[in-house]
C-alpha cells in the first residue's frame, strides 16, 4: 500500500512539474493495462480520429512534441497497428497518417475511460473552482507554447 503524503509546499512551479509526472505515470499504467496505448497514442488517436490522414508535422504540433518524439511514437504504433503511415499524395516530402481498424476501436474505447479520469480529476471542485483551474492552464497552454 502506498503512502499518502501531506503535500504543503506553496511553489505552483514546483507542484505542477510532480503533479503531471503523477498524473501521467498513473495514466499510462492504466491505458496501458485497459487498452494497451499510451496517453501520448491515445491523444495522438483522439487528433488522428478527428483529421484522419494528417500530416505528420500536425501531428508532432498538436502534441506539443519535437520530431523525434513523434517519429518513435509513430512508429510504435504502426508496431502495434494502430495508425498506418503513407506518403502524401500532394508533397512527396510529407507524411500522412490513418488510423487503422484496431486504432478506430482504441480510439473510440478511449472516450469514456478519458471521461472518467476527467470527472474523477474534478469532482472534488466547483463550477468556479473549475473555471479557475481551465483559466490559470489555458494561461500556461497560450503564454509558454
Amino acid at each position: 500500500m502506498s503512502e499518502k503524503r501531506t503535500v504543503i509546499d506553496k511553489r505552483i512551479f514546483y507542484k505542477l512539474n510532480i503533479s503531471q509526472r503523477l498524473l501521467m505515470k498513473y495514466f499510462d499504467r492504466e491505458m496501458l493495462d485497459k487498452l494497451g496505448a499510451s496517453v501520448n497514442q491515445i491523444a495522438a488517436l483522439f487528433y488522428i480520429s478527428q483529421n484522419n490522414g494528417c500530416l505528420f508535422k500536425d501531428l508532432s504540433n498538436v502534441l506539443f512534441q519535437n520530431k523525434s518524439a513523434t517519429t518513435t511514437m509513430v512508429e510504435r504504433m504502426i508496431k502495434n497497428d494502430l495508425i498506418e503511415k503513407k506518403n502524401s499524395e500532394t508533397d512527396g516530402r510529407a507524411s500522412q497518417i490513418f488510423l487503422t481498424d484496431k486504432g478506430w476501436k482504441i480510439s473510440h474505447k478511449a472516450g469514456p475511460i478519458v471521461k472518467l479520469y476527467n470527472d474523477r480529476l474534478m469532482e472534488k471542485f466547483d463550477k468556479n473552482e473549475i473555471e479557475t483551474i481551465h483559466k490559470f492552464l489555458d494561461f500556461i497552454i497560450e503564454n509558454y507554447s
